[in-house]
């Protein structure tokens, strides 16, 4: 099963995108205001950059912050339900070669 990805994971991914392309619009317009294509790209590209640093920064403190939830919710809210299953999830997690308790008992 394929596991989405937290928002902070797709805030960090999209952020180089997003900075590139911020930066390259304001470059274009402040290098028509400036009449210095040049300069007013290089200013550009700056301030995109600065809006990516912004965006990993903000998707780092959201994935701590999932991770940390996740961490204090414990297992019964990973795996969707306590108990029981909980536990056998817990050791066919720690025991991937081993057969599961329910493939065990269908052969006998």
């Amino acid at each position: 099963m394929e596991q989405r990805p937290g928002s902070g994971e797709t805030m960090r991914r999209i952020g180089l995108g997003v900075g590139l392309a911020i930066g390259m619009g304001v470059g274009v317009a402040l290098g028509v205001a400036l009449h210095n294509m040049g300069t007013g790209l290089a200013l550009g590209l700056v301030f995109g950059a600065a809006v990516m640093v912004l965006f990993t920064w903000a998707g780092t403190r959201l994935q701590r912050d999932e991770q940390r939830r996740r961490a204090e919710d414990g297992p019964e809210a990973a795996t969707g339900h306590g108990g029981e299953d909980a536990r056998r999830d817990a050791v066919s997690d720690a025991e991937p070669d081993q057969p599961s308790t329910d493939s065990r008992d269908a052969g006998a």
